[in-house]
Parts: structure tokens; sequence; C-alpha cells
């Protein structure tokens, strides 16, 4: 099964359109999967003229695809919160990533421009909670232009952001979860309240890219030479490959190419590729299969001390301590 959607005028025309490809109508902002199709429902709610809010939790029968449509010069911003266990791939042009709440990229926001795709297996229950705003509600603060969301948007370029759910957001994500589950009468007042909550929560940690003064004007391709980069990356954690050569590998220059890569994932090459090999640290210690040194010469650390100090830094306790306290 095949669902296409793409930005539009008004986010209530959003779910008309996805109603119909079920065959199913709209009742009540929102619509229940058909019985022949599997279960669950697609609901929306509006905070405010300029925000909505959308919640999605469905098992579908079949294997089922959601393609979303380029569109140019939409207004409507959405951030898309992969808050499900179950994690299912995101298909950009033709890179293939694995997204899901407890990912490194449980969070993206895209312009209306680059058309994207999720794969989805059968009878396993997913869930998304998204918040679209329109971007004339930035535009027109009058400190628009001195934060980072501001710029992005003024600036008028494409762009494909990446950000981490933290602990923070996933306790306002359950809180979404759980008032719109219930029937209390005063439900639909909290669930506003939650939502400016977790935008104001994620805004904030945007607001962390500042320090990117300039902004790539991404196409597809830009988009996927980044995604072709950060799998190189991962697939050779303990001996990551220079920046010249993952330019030549991206068809980029050096300068081009750390640049896309900070807009689209968030951090800059050498600060990304040390937080995976600080994860996968602390996954292979959890195991108790391996000691600290061994881990850290599994990761690419030569020298002990320098991989106690960098694991250290980075999770705010030496690997030994945290082995010794599993």
């Amino acid at each position: 099964m095949i669902i296409e959607f793409c930005a539009i005028n008004k986010p209530e025309d959003w779910m008309e359109m996805v109603a119909e490809q079920f065959g199913t109508s709209v009742t009540d902002n929102g619509f229940t999967i058909p019985p022949s199709v599997g279960s669950g429902f697609f609901k929306q709610y509006y905070p405010l003229p300029w925000l909505t809010l959308t919640y999605i939790s469905f098992m579908a029968y079949e294997p089922m695809t959601m393609v979303r449509r380029s569109v140019e010069n939409s207004k409507w911003i959405p951030v898309m919160f992969y808050i499900n266990e179950h994690k299912h791939e995101q298909i950009i042009g033709t890179s293939t990533k694995t997204v899901g709440v407890d990912t490194l990229d449980g969070i993206f926001m895209p312009s209306s421009n680059i058309p994207t795709e999720w794969t989805f297996a059968p009878k396993r229950q997913y869930e998304n909670i998204t918040l679209t705003f329109n971007k004339d509600w930035i535009e027109q603060m009058d400190t628009a232009h001195e934060t980072y969301i501001g710029r992005l948007l003024l600036s008028d370029k494409s762009f494909y952001l990446f950000e981490t759910i933290t602990p923070a957001m996933q306790q306002v994500l359950d809180g979404i979860k759980a008032i719109a589950k219930s029937n209390a009468p005063f439900s639909p007042l909290h669930l506003h309240g939650k939502a400016i909550e977790l935008l104001t929560i994620f805004l904030e940690k945007l607001e962390k890219r500042s320090e990117v003064k300039s902004l790539s004007n991404l196409n597809l391709n830009d988009v996927e030479a980044v995604f072709r980069v950060r799998r190189r990356i991962l697939q050779s954690l303990n001996n990551v490959p220079s920046i010249p050569e993952l330019a030549r590998e991206a068809a980029m220059s050096s300068s081009k190419l750390q640049k896309c890569f900070k807009q689209v994932i968030g951090k800059a090459i050498a600060e990304y590729a040390l937080s995976e090999k600080m994860e996968w640290a602390k996954r292979l210690l959890s195991t108790r299969l391996y000691s600290v040194s061994e881990v850290g010469y599994k990761i690419g650390y030569a020298n002990l001390s320098h991989f106690t100090e960098a694991f250290r830094k980075y999770h705010r306790i030496k690997p030994k301590q945290y082995l010794d306290s599993l």
C-alpha cells in the first residue's frame, strides 16, 4: 500500500488527503484505520492558528510506504518526532536510513521541496507525533534574524535537519500520548500546553546550531552525498577517513562537505565521528565481554589514556568506573 501526500495550504487538507487514500473520511479532526487495512488512528489538534499537532498510531496488515512529494514555497514546516520503538526505513533519493525513537536521528525537519518516503513493515505498531508550524510566525518575530530558525527560514534556502530526541522531549511526548488517549474534560487544553512546550524545547535545541553563520542551499544530491559520507564514517569508526578523502567520495570540496554535513546532521564531521565512537565504546562495555583496554583498541585508540580521557569528556565518567557500575 502506498500513501502519497505533500505540504499544502492547510493542515486540515493534509488529513483529508491521507484519509481518502485509506478509503475513509475525516471525523472530528481525525480518522480510524479501516479494519480491512489495519488498526490505529490519525488525529490532529490545533493549539494555535499557526501550529498543528498530529498524532499517528497505526499497524498495517501489509507492507506500507508513505511518500512525501516535493512542493515549492510551502509556508508549513513539519517537525516529525519518531516515537515508535520499532525502527523503520526513511528513504531520501537513493539513500536509506533507519529511524526510531532511540536513534540519533529521532527528529527531522525538512523544507517542502525535498521529497522523502518511509517504509513500514506489516503487523508492527508505529507512532509519530508531528508539530507543523507556519513559518510566517517565525519570520514576523522582531528577533527572527537573531535566531538560528529565523535565519534559516528567512534565507529561503532548502534544508533538511536532523536532531535527537532528548529526555526532556521524551517526557513531553509521553505526556502528549497519555493525554490524547484520555477523555478528561480539559485534555485539549493540556495538549495545547504540551505542544507549545515541545516546540519550545526543540527550538532551543536547534538554537545550539547558531554558530553556523552561512546556510548552504541544499539540493537532493547534496543530502544524498552527506548520507554517503555518514555511512562511510559509521563503517570505519575505528579508522575514520580524512576530510579530503570523504570530500572526494561526496564529490564536493572539503569546505562545502563540512558545511553541508553540519547543516544536515547538526554536528561537524569530527564531532559526529567522536560521538559515534564513544557511543560504540559504551555499548561494547555494556556487554561486559571486553575490558577497557580491549574496547579502546577495538574502536581505534592505540593510546589507552587518550581513550579514557575522550570517554570521560563525552560520558562524564571514566570507562573503568562505567564498567564497574554495570
